[in-house]
C-alpha cells in the first residue's frame, strides 16, 4: 500500500512540475503577454486534465478491484456462516419435539437461546457489511406491526412483562436497522430492570416511547451513553454499543431521539418519527392496540 502511494505522489509531482515548467517557459523564454498566454492557458488545461484522468484511473483501478474482491469473499463468508446456523436450528427443532425429560428439554432451552443470539449476530453482522457496501434500500411498513413482531421475540425469553399501546403508523425507512434500534432499546430496557418490573412500549401521534422502571442513570451517565463501549453498569453483560448503534441509525434517518433518566427511577427513550413518517395518512379512524404480556412465571 505505502509503494503504491509513493507512486502515486511521484506521479502527481511530475504532472503539477511540467505544468508549471510549461508555465514559466512561456512567460520567460517565449514573452507571452496576458492576451496570449490565455489563450495557451485554455488550451493547457484540457490537457492536463486527461492527463489526470487517465492517472486517477490507473491508481483506482486497482482499488475497485479489490473492492470487488472483497465483496465477493463477504458474500461467500456470510453464506458459508449462514449454513450451520440454519442446520443447528432444524435440527433443535426437531430433537425438541421429540424429546420428554424436563432437565434435556431445559438445556435445549438453553441451547436454542444460544442459537437466536447466534442468529441475530449474524444477521446484525450482514447488516452491517452490505451497510458499508452499498446504500440500505429503505421499505414502508407499519412500525406497529415490527414493533409486535420484536416484542413477541423477547416475552419468549421469559423476562419482564411488556405493557404495549400502539397505534398503526406507516414508515418509510431502513427496516432491518429499525429492528436493530428496536432490539436493543428492548434489550437495555430489561438488562437494567429488575425482572418484576414492566416495560411500557407506546407508539402514537409518531412518537415511539419505550420506557422502563430500572436503575436509571444520573447526569454524568447521560453525558456518555452514545460512546462506543460505555457501560453505565459493569456488573451488566453487554458490549457497550447498543445506543451509539441507535444514535447512528437515528442521524441517518432524521429521527430526533432523546433519552431521560433519573437513577433509581428508571429511563424513557423518546423517536420523534416525523421524517420517516409517511405523510397524508389521516389520524381518524386508527384504534390502538393494547396488550400486556403475561409475567414471568415460575
Amino acid at each position: 500500500m505505502k509503494r503504491e502511494l509513493y507512486w502515486s505522489l511521484f506521479v502527481f509531482a511530475v504532472i503539477v512540475l511540467a505544468f508549471f515548467g510549461i508555465h514559466y517557459y512561456l512567460l520567460s523564454e517565449q514573452g507571452f503577454g496576458p492576451q496570449n498566454y490565455l489563450w495557451a492557458f485554455l488550451f493547457l488545461v484540457p490537457g492536463v486534465m486527461v492527463v489526470g484522468y487517465i492517472f486517477l484511473s490507473l491508481v483506482l483501478e486497482k482499488q475497485q478491484r479489490h473492492e470487488e474482491q472483497l465483496e465477493h469473499l463477504v458474500r461467500e463468508v456470510l453464506h458459508e456462516i449462514n449454513l450451520p446456523i440454519a442446520t443447528i436450528d432444524a435440527n433443535l427443532e426437531m430433537i425438541v419435539r421429540r424429546a420428554r425429560d424436563e432437565k434435556l428439554l431445559r438445556r435445549l432451552d438453553r441451547i436454542g437461546a444460544a442459537a437466536r443470539r447466534l442468529k441475530r449476530l449474524y444477521r446484525d453482522l450482514a447488516y452491517e457489511i452490505r451497510r458499508e457496501i452499498a446504500p440500505v434500500e429503505r421499505q414502508r411498513f407499519d412500525l406497529a406491526e415490527l414493533l409486535n413482531e420484536r416484542i413477541e421475540f423477547f416475552r419468549e425469553l421469559g423476562r419482564n412483562p411488556i405493557e404495549v399501546d400502539l397505534e398503526p403508523t406507516p414508515v418509510v425507512a431502513d427496516r432491518i436497522g429499525m429492528e436493530q434500534v428496536v432490539d436493543n432499546l428492548l434489550e437495555n430496557a430489561m438488562k437494567y430492570s429488575p425482572v418484576e418490573r414492566p416495560v411500557q412500549v407506546t407508539l402514537k401521534e409518531g412518537q415511539l416511547t419505550i420506557r422502563d422502571r430500572g436503575i436509571g442513570m444520573d447526569e454524568n451517565e447521560l453525558l456518555r451513553i452514545y460512546e462506543r463501549y460505555y457501560q453505565s453498569d459493569r456488573q451488566v453483560r453487554g458490549e457497550g454499543i447498543g445506543l451509539a448503534l441507535v444514535k447512528r441509525y437515528c442521524d441517518d434517518e432524521g429521527i430526533k431521539l432523546r433519552i431521560r433518566s433519573k437513577k433509581g427511577e428508571g429511563t424513557t427513550v423518546l423517536m420523534e418519527l416525523g421524517k420517516i413518517r409517511e405523510p397524508g395518512k389521516s389520524r381518524a379512524g386508527r384504534e390502538s392496540m393494547k396488550r400486556v404480556s403475561p409475567t414471568k412465571e415460575g
